[in-house]
């Protein structure tokens, strides 16, 4: 199975976006009006014509009517105020961000003594002129003024957002990946799903990063709470890639992946049909192969025809001699035999015939082991469609090599959330 590139992971949520937030209001409709007590009658009409034409977004002409204002001697610290106020609108709409960071820094610094600006009025406006700067793509500023606003007291989730964003594409990919680590915290503790933009950007983050472990825990929390085909897939990818899985437990790594529908293309099912057929379940191969081409992907060369003739051949062969096999396996020693003629049979869809001889070998006793056997029960189980004796049978695995994990994936298979 290939590995989706994280690249484009975050390409794709980057091109869909959490950012599709408009503009805060324009500020020049929340500035205190012109005609306020402290503006003076020879500014007020230049004033209130530019905060008009700003509204119908003609800013050049309102340009023309802030100079009128600007020219006039010994402005009071009120009246700079104003007058900047509206130059900012016009920043803003023009999408001049350099213009915008000046404008707001002075207005902050003049409201220090008049404080002026009402409720949250500062932080939207630090809002705005972080997004100017976003989609200017200077990302640095644009998280510096989400941050200012947070500190400021600031609880937007949109602000939360853009500052990971902006943080992301500017390349401070640890700070980034720390903060959505938060917002996932938050929302687990408030007994809510996490954003999956969120955890998908997470994924991509510690993956460029280069931390596997935290990049593997965003795939799992990809797949419990957002469990479709394509994050199983990149999720048992990143199981089968691991080097300290067990060869034993590839084959049920990849009927996890047949389980949950994460096989992809015509060589996820050869192999898969390949290793089951080793493993002397041709039944299994089978009905993989049927899926595979009933979805367009087998069936299309000699080779696969050959493949599932030999397949049909090595099932009837089984079908005929199960009789006499399973008397011989109940002489066994042990039920390791008994066991895989049962598993053989869960794969003939004789899901009753096949689980009881599973159970009785199991009972008789693996003598290698044992932890593989109760992971092929329950899988069996869940195959069977019997969930709940399924999650009990899972419960009771455990063990190195990449079984805990693995366990614990089909245990989320099977609960499908």
């Amino acid at each position: 199975m290939r590995i989706i590139q994280a690249s484009t992971l975050l390409a794709c949520v980057l091109a869909i976006g959490l950012v599709n937030a408009q503009t805060a209001a324009t500020p020049a409709a929340a500035a205190s009006a012109p005609t306020a007590p402290g503006v003076r009658a020879n500014l007020s009409a230049p004033l209130l014509d530019a905060q008009n034409l700003i509204k119908e977004n003609k800013f050049a002409a309102a340009k023309e009517k802030l100079q009128i204002a600007q020219a006039v001697a010994d402005k009071t610290p009120y009246e700079s105020y104003i007058i900047d106020r509206l130059a900012l609108s016009i920043a803003i709409g023009e999408e001049d961000a350099a213009g915008a960071t000046k404008l707001l820094e002075q207005i902050l610094q003049l409201d220090k003594a008049g404080a002026w600006l009402k409720g949250d009025e500062s932080l939207r406006l630090m809002q705005a002129v972080g997004i100017v700067h976003y989609r200017a793509k200077d990302y640095t500023k644009a998280a510096a003024w989400m941050d200012r606003n947070i500190q400021a007291g600031g609880t937007e989730q949109a602000v939360k957002d853009v500052r990971i964003q902006s943080l992301l594409l500017a390349g401070n990919l640890a700070r980034g990946s720390d903060l959505i680590d938060e917002e996932i915290a938050l929302d687990e503790k408030a007994k809510k799903n996490p954003s999956q933009a969120h955890l998908t950007m997470l994924a991509q983050a510690r993956t460029n990063l280069k931390d596997t472990a935290a990049s593997t825990r965003a795939l799992e929390k990809l797949v419990k709470y957002y469990p479709t085909k394509e994050h199983w897939r990149s999720l048992i990818n990143r199981l089968l890639n691991r080097s300290d899985l067990s060869i034993r437990l590839q084959l049920d790594t990849l009927r996890l992946a047949f389980f949950t529908r994460a096989l992809e293309d015509a060589v996820d099912y050869t192999d898969y049909i390949e290793l089951a057929q080793k493993a002397g379940y041709s039944a299994e191969g089978l009905s993989a192969y049927e899926r595979g081409a009933a979805e367009g992907l087998l069936g299309n060369t000699d080779a696969h025809k050959k493949l599932r003739t030999k397949l049909a051949h090595e099932v009837e062969q089984d079908r005929k001699t199960l009789a006499a096999d399973t008397i011989s396996a109940l002489k066994k020693p042990d039920g390791f035999a008994l066991f895989n003629l049962g598993f053989n049979q869960v794969g003939m869809q004789q899901f009753d015939k096949g689980l009881e001889l599973m159970e009785k070998g199991i009972a008789k006793g693996i003598p290698k082991h044992p932890e593989d056997a109760r992971l092929h029960l329950a899988v069996a189980y869940a195959q069977a469609g019997q969930n709940d004796k399924a999650l009990q049978t899972f419960a009771t695995v455990s063990g190195p090599e990449g079984l805990d994990d693995l366990v614990r994936y089909w245990t989320w298979a099977v609960r499908k959330p």
